[in-house]
């Protein structure tokens, strides 16, 4: 079904970044890069190919004007734009948002709402990152809230999200990101592959971490070192487990500072590349961990569902936005979050249950294959494009 009404626009590569796809794909939305029109005027064919700075700013990861307001409120956006900066750049949106033929616009996380209305047109902002100021409680920017009460509909990624956004009195829906089985399925790829290149690790129980690393005001917001002091705990308990590390060298670099021994760094490749999609079928145990962070604690992350398509057991470290979707003791092996020593009695406890592994793993698949796919989703992404 095609919906020619709308367009999609991004700061984040449009041919690459799966939520654009994913409108493409299901509603046959058109997407481009959201430029202000400046940028398009000097460079019209420019296409920042690899990019992932979230604003047109000349391919830097911040706005490049300074806001006087600063002084008296300090509150940043996720692009460090604050007020008076972020209002020049919606002026600046609007002449090159003219100029696309459509009569909605949707927009990912709340950038140029205000350009959008001004040119008259409907807009949906597709809030892929709930944004706070702070790292210990959830404070938005007033821009980000004025954007979002203005636009027409906000499609929330999480459950957790939806319910705040709700009680704001914004106008919200929840369409959560899931997973492109055609895409990426670590069930359409022999766990050889993988062991072939580990050999080393065939015999293990493997315990797996694939994911970035994420610090907001030098804190780490993913809580990746919580695993690592795990760890080291599990391996003085378990010699016949290893830690799989697709990630940061740093994390790797942390693990070995810790004194952990049975530690591999694996390749990092493409997030559908074979090897890796071989590596989340080869693994035992996926690891999600999580902060209070409030981007963090209140996702639906990407990872998660990834872990989920891999049929493997997952242990959680409990978060608003992970128990949106898995339940203990059902799906997952939910545990207190910051807890490192429960983190590694958990995957000691799996380590040794098997079967528990299985039946975990299995229903995970399930739950994912019956309402987190893209193709579950489609329908819903239609009805809510014609609600609009």
């Amino acid at each position: 079904m095609s919906d020619n009404r709308w367009i999609y626009l991004t700061g984040l590569d449009p041919q690459f970044y799966p939520r654009p796809r994913f409108f493409a794909k299901c509603c046959a939305v058109r997407s481009y890069w959201l430029r202000t029109f400046l940028g398009h005027y000097l460079n019209p064919g420019k296409t920042r190919k690899g990019s992932t700075a979230p604003r047109d700013t000349g391919g830097k990861s911040k706005t490049t004007i300074r806001d006087p307001l600063t002084i008296m409120y300090n509150c940043s956006r996720q692009d460090k734009g604050v007020a008076l900066n972020v209002m020049a750049l919606e002026i600046l949106y609007l002449p090159y948002l003219l100029k696309l033929e459509t009569s909605g616009i949707i927009v990912m996380n709340p950038h140029a709402v205000y350009a959008a209305r001004a040119s008259r047109r409907k807009v949906i902002v597709d809030l892929m990152d709930f944004w706070s100021c702070e790292l210990d409680r959830l404070h938005l920017n007033v821009m980000d809230y004025k954007f979002l009460k203005k636009a027409n509909l906000v499609i929330a990624w999480s459950k957790a999200i939806y319910e705040i956004l709700n009680r704001l009195g914004i106008s919200v829906e929840y369409l959560p990101f899931a997973v492109d089985l055609s895409e990426f399925d670590p069930l359409s790829v022999p766990s050889s592959l993988f062991l072939e290149k580990y050999p080393h690790v065939s015999d293990r129980v493997r315990v797996a971490y694939s994911g970035g690393v994420w610090e907001v005001g030098g804190k780490d917001v993913l809580g990746v070192e919580k695993l690592v002091k795990a760890f080291k705990l599990v391996e003085e308990k378990e010699k016949n487990v290893v830690l799989l590390l697709q990630t940061s060298p740093k994390v790797v670099e942390l693990a070995r500072s810790y004194g952990v021994k049975n530690v591999v760094k694996i390749e990092r490749t493409p997030y559908n590349d074979p090897l890796r999609l071989s590596f989340f079928r080869a693994a035992d145990i996926m690891v999600l961990t999580g902060s209070r962070y409030p981007a963090v604690y209140l996702a639906e992350r990407t990872t998660m569902f990834q872990y989920m398509a891999s049929g493997n057991a997952i242990v959680a470290e409990s978060t608003l936005g992970t128990r949106g979707v898995l339940e203990h003791g059902k799906d997952a092996y939910i545990i207190e979050l910051d807890q490192p020593k429960k983190l590694a009695e958990a995957i000691l406890e799996l380590a040794k249950d098997e079967g528990l592994r299985k039946y975990l793993g299995k229903n995970a698949r399930v739950k994912l294959e019956r309402t987190y796919t893209w193709e579950k989703l489609a329908e819903r992404a239609r009805k809510l494009l014609e609600s609009v």
